[in-house]
């Protein structure tokens, strides 16, 4: 069930961030959000600053003073990971965390800015360490799908691309 609610939260802010950053300009930075359920009521916050750094850090601080009757939330930001080659590749660093895990899970989504594109597939970092249920990972893996192509206007034909056609 964790594995589910958590997969469906990853799809759906992934979405969104390939909905926003598919429009951005190579300058920008795809200012970072959470996604969050309160008393079974979805809402989000969006975390503009001066720099990405402040911006980050006041995502990160309004994770830490959510309220107890949060079921569940995902965070996204723009960010960088080193190639084994020193190369730079841009991805869209996720958090997601539901009632019952041990920490929020940690993962990563490369993708090319231009032409946007999403490479490969998402790295999670510390799936288990998060307490979820290594034996649940075909649900979660679904549930990030589900999640993505329930975005009501994130690319579908992008979506389609990546995950394939899911029905």
């Amino acid at each position: 069930m964790i594995a589910e609610v958590v997969g469906n939260l990853v799809g759906l802010i992934l979405a969104h961030s390939i909905f926003i950053g598919s429009d951005l300009q190579e300058d920008e930075l795809m200012v970072p959000r959470v996604i969050y359920y309160e008393n079974s009521v979805r809402k989000m916050e969006v975390f503009e600053a001066e720099t990405q750094v402040d911006a980050v850090a006041n995502a990160d601080l309004f994770i830490k003073n959510l309220p107890q009757e949060v079921d569940s939330w995902a965070y996204a930001q723009d960010g960088l990971v080193t190639l084994t080659s020193g190369e730079k590749q841009d991805v869209y660093y996720i958090k997601a965390w539901s009632r019952g895990m041990l920490a929020p899970l940690e993962l990563y989504q490369p993708y090319t800015f231009s032409p946007f594109s999403l490479d490969g597939n998402i790295k999670v970092l510390n799936y288990k360490a998060s307490g979820l249920d290594m034996r649940e990972e075909n649900t979660f893996i679904r549930a990030i799908q589900e999640g993505a192509f329930a975005h009501p206007s994130a690319p579908k034909a992008l979506l389609e691309r990546w995950f394939g056609n899911v029905t």
